[in-house]
């Protein structure tokens, strides 16, 4: 059968772009409010944080299975059908007041992280299976271009339930339980229309896969020095990450006092900054491939959790700031990152090297909420001033978090990329960059598809 590649990877877009409508409603902003809705403490919200990393321990079975039985395409639209249609009872339980207060959080906990457990399955296949399926030449394009119109969504349903929420907390007395009942419900229908297009794309045939135990597929990441240098550092710098991370919105909301509408807003302004971001840094990463970009985004990420500290209640430029420029960098951080995985990770058994970035990635990210959640609750109690200037506990955390990523970071350049350039390869590209001034910038971000159509053809 004939592959129509420019209709596989429009499909392809059009189910990232509902995917992560779901993903915006059933995590970030929204699942750490309904977190301090269930009334869980920082340890807990730290666990929950870690949930989505611990569930990647499944990608391991799931690799072998796929080598064996191939069906990429089938075991990732199952797995994801089911990690969506978790969230229905979840929507209903936030309005049942029949349980417990304990057993509540506890029931929802779980089938949260049964959620998790599926789509961990299926995006590891949907990976192997997308690797194959988009050419080189091409690839930071449109993973660009992908990433930038998925943002574009979630930017999009961010900001309208961000606003609903407030409106029905301002106006109703169980107006909170409602939001998230809606919000919920609403991610599955979304879910669902993006398991449409997610079926439409074509799956160019079985990844290569050599028939060894499962005990020996399990080591062949770390036998090669090179990705296992890049294994180290994704542990380390995902724990120095997520140190912090899954608690800005939690200091947003119940530090400073935001409103619901006003961390949605700031939000979407990290989304609109990713937006532009994921297309520029696809294009540059084309050019100057991957590392080069991981370093220098790299060293404006360690910093930004120290500079969140500077944050009063009052502030309002200072979040914007911080929101446009995280976002426009860490667009180029995750871009490159999954670039560079797939750059480095050999063909035959490429779902184990996958799976192992994601698990060790994972089990750093999901430590490190765990240790942050701990420490915050030994510390709750416990007054730090410097000078006339009253250090809160979360400002603890984001002060060490920011000493933990520098010394991450430093692992980084031991790893190597096939004809990587340097950092200021980078910054010449960006400084010679006029494609998103305001006469042409529009133009060059409405029309992806045409540029993956040419490039394509070019190909």
């Amino acid at each position: 059968m004939e592959v129509d590649i420019g209709k596989d990877l429009r499909s392809s877009i059009y189910d990232g772009m509902f995917a992560n409508m779901f993903a915006t409603l059933t995590g970030g902003v929204f699942l750490t409010a309904f977190a301090l809705y269930l009334g869980l403490d920082e340890l807990m919200i730290g666990l929950l944080a870690a949930m989505p990393f611990m569930a990647t321990i499944f990608q391991l079975p799931a690799s072998y299975f796929i080598g064996k039985i191939g069906e990429r395409k089938k075991i990732a639209f199952w797995a994801a059908t089911g990690g969506r249609l978790v969230w229905v009872p979840i929507g209903v339980f936030a309005l049942f007041p029949g349980l417990s207060s304990t057993t509540k959080p506890l029931f929802i906990l779980s089938l949260i992280f049964s959620s998790y457990g599926f789509i961990s399955i299926s995006y590891v296949s949907w990976l192997s299976w997308m690797s194959d399926l988009v050419p080189h030449g091409i690839r930071g394009r449109f993973f660009g271009t992908r990433n930038m119109l998925t943002g574009a969504a979630g930017m999009l349903v961010l900001l309208i339930y961000g606003v609903l929420l407030d409106l029905l907390k301002n106006h109703f007395s169980r107006g909170v339980s409602l939001g998230f009942s809606v919000a919920f419900l609403s991610a599955v229908l979304f879910g669902m229309v993006s398991l449409r297009f997610l079926n439409r794309v074509s799956d160019p045939g079985d990844t290569q896969f050599v028939d060894t135990s499962f005990r020996e597929n399990l080591w062949l990441p770390l036998k090669e020095l090179n990705f296992r240098r890049f294994l180290i550092f994704t542990f380390t710098w995902s724990f120095s990450v997520y140190f912090a991370s899954p608690f800005f919105t939690l200091y947003f909301l119940r530090d400073l006092r935001f409103s619901y509408s006003f961390v949605a807003a700031l939000g979407m302004l990290s989304s609109l900054a990713d937006l532009v971001g994921m297309r520029l840094w696809g294009k540059i990463s084309d050019e100057v491939r991957n590392k080069a970009i991981i370093r220098l985004a790299g060293w404006i990420a360690v910093f930004l959790p120290m500079a969140w500290v500077t944050v009063n209640p009052q502030s309002i430029f200072i979040p914007i700031a911080l929101n446009l420029i995280g976002g426009g960098f860490w667009a180029g951080i995750n871009l490159s990152m999954n670039n560079l995985l797939l750059k480095i990770s050999p063909q035959e058994n490429r779902p184990f090297f996958l799976s192992a970035y994601s698990i060790l990635g994972g089990l750093g990210a999901a430590s490190g909420p765990i240790v942050s959640g701990l420490i915050l609750k030994s510390i709750a109690d416990v007054n730090y001033h410097i000078f006339s200037w009253k250090v809160l506990p979360l400002q603890v955390i984001f002060l060490t978090s920011t000493l933990l990523r520098f010394l991450s970071l430093q692992l980084f350049r031991y790893v190597s990329e096939p004809e990587e350039a340097t950092i200021g390869d980078v910054v010449r590209i960006l400084r010679g960059v006029r494609g998103l001034g305001v006469a042409n910038g529009f133009s060059y971000l409405l029309h992806p598809f045409i540029e993956i159509a040419r490039k394509n053809r070019e190909t």
